[in-house]
């Protein structure tokens, strides 16, 4: 998605806010509108402090409010206190973009096309280098776990996907009409569910790819505005088209447009929530989005367990480097009034990647469901996309292994959220957000990941020298 200009109508935050001081404000409106809730939150007091230690102060924030009877109550202030500070621009005049939601837009153009394919997909999934089958789903989640890398919620569904909901060897998606807010991202699932047979709206600046058109094992319908959506300059005519495509029906709503930089985290899924908000309860069928495993998620009793052992039984350089503080202070989770969450933030991403994170999708999550919405928001693995395309991110892929942590490519990434996600649209019990994680093992490292990162890369640098050369080309 692309960022608006400066002189033509476009999504943007009020007054030009830093994403830093929009998610301070909102931080510090919660702590004074719930003094009782954040007393022991470390909160800072000026906008300079905590863009320097947000790292530190989101998981201990997270842990007082999670400790708290109004947690719901201060997740629905910090949603709205974001969601009001983004804009509709148009000549020098700023209408919250709820409010521009009200005005009459006229749905985009849509092409069409129905593919020929025999019906379903048959799921498979290549990982450690074996080809994993469709009737091998659970023997996979099983493996991951014993590996540390998934919780044992995300091996029942994907056994619950096997046992429950293929049929003969294939998912049929066929009664299920999805809509996919960035079509084209790399983490988006979109070829996977036209396989099975789905009814597709594809939104993205970028049209579908021509060999989609030509390839025999898609069987759905795909429907995609040939000039393109942009979330940022066209997000009332987007709803109108979604509006338009769901018809009398619901539709599965997935929330997956993405792009780094200028704080268009943070814009783009405050778009696709309020897009969410402005829609009719009865035309959600579930709403989709990816958790990031760098943010300030909360951690299961046994999450916690599998730290400690993993603590107990780490080797040796790494007990001679967290003496000597190169693994950091503190351990890997935040602990605090029974709240366990997880110091796996990571600063270069940035505060407008974090606001996206934690408000934008941990907090809305949790807003929707109760408001009887059905959401899948499970936590993706990571994954080697673009947009962690940094030297210091190619170096600890690299290193990762040393810590018994986990990256995956962006295909099998797609495989699995897109099976994960079938199963919380499909299963008879309400997903609960946070539950499904692909962590990798980051949640259960006993270090926070800011400073294992730093020794990751060293080892990466150090296995690579040739990735060195991209610190200088920056």
């Amino acid at each position: 998605m692309s960022q608006p200009k400066s002189d033509a109508p476009a999504v943007a935050l009020a007054g030009g806010s830093p994403a830093s001081h929009l998610l301070f404000n909102a931080l510090s409106a919660a702590c004074a509108n719930f003094p009782s809730a954040f007393a022991d939150s470390g909160m800072p007091a000026s906008v300079n402090e905590f863009r320097k230690r947000y790292a530190q102060v989101l998981p201990q924030f997270e842990a007082c409010r999670l400790a708290d009877a109004e947690a719901l109550q201060i997740a629905q202030s910090l949603v709205d206190a974001v969601q009001q500070q983004v804009v509709w621009q148009q000549d020098d005049v700023e209408v919250p973009l709820a409010h521009h939601f009200e005005t009459p837009a006229q749905p985009l153009t849509l092409s069409t096309h129905q593919f020929a394919g025999a019906p379903g997909w048959q799921p498979t999934v290549t990982y450690q280098g074996r080809r994993w089958e469709h009737n091998q789903l659970a023997g996979l989640g099983n493996e991951m776990l014993q590996r540390g890398l998934v919780t044992p919620e995300t091996s029942a569904s994907l056994a619950w996907i096997q046992n429950e909901q293929l049929q003969q060897g294939v998912l049929d998606l066929s009664d299920r009409k999805i809509v996919v807010l960035g079509g084209g991202a790399e983490m988006a699932p979109t070829r996977f569910w036209l396989a099975a047979g789905a009814k597709v709206l594809w939104l993205d600046v970028a049209a579908p790819p021509e060999d989609w058109f030509n390839s025999d094992d898609l069987c759905g319908e795909l429907w995609w505005p040939e000039a393109g959506a942009d979330l940022l300059r066209q997000p009332a005519e987007i709803l109108a088209t979604i509006r338009q495509f769901a018809a009398e029906s619901a539709v599965d709503l997935g929330l997956y447009a993405y792009a780094p930089g200028r704080a268009r985290e943070v814009l783009l899924t405050s778009v696709m929530n309020l897009i969410v908000d402005a829609l009719p309860d009865e035309q959600v069928a579930s709403v989709t989005l990816l958790v990031s495993p760098t943010t300030c998620v909360s951690l299961s009793e046994v999450d916690q367990e599998d730290l400690e052992l993993r603590r107990r039984q780490r080797s040796g350089w790494e007990g001679a480097l967290e003496t000597l503080g190169l693994l950091g202070r503190g351990g890997g989770s935040w602990q605090s009034a029974g709240q366990s969450i997880a110091r796996s933030i990571v600063p270069i991403q940035g505060v407008s990647y974090q606001t996206a994170q934690y408000v934008g999708k941990i907090l809305a999550a949790q807003v929707w469901c109760s408001r009887g919405l059905r959401v899948s928001a499970n936590t993706a693995a990571i994954t080697r996309t673009r947009s962690l395309s940094h030297p210091v991110f190619a170096a600890a892929f690299g290193g990762a292994a040393a810590f018994g942590v986990e990256t995956l490519t962006p295909r099998q990434s797609r495989r699995l959220n897109g099976l994960l996600a079938v199963a919380d649209w499909l299963h008879p019990d309400i997903p609960q957000p946070g539950r499904v994680r692909i962590h990798g093992g980051i949640h259960t490292l006993p270090y926070p990941l800011e400073a294992a990162l730093r020794v990751a890369a060293a080892i990466g640098f150090a296995r690579s020298p040739r990735l060195l050369g991209g610190l200088f080309k920056r």
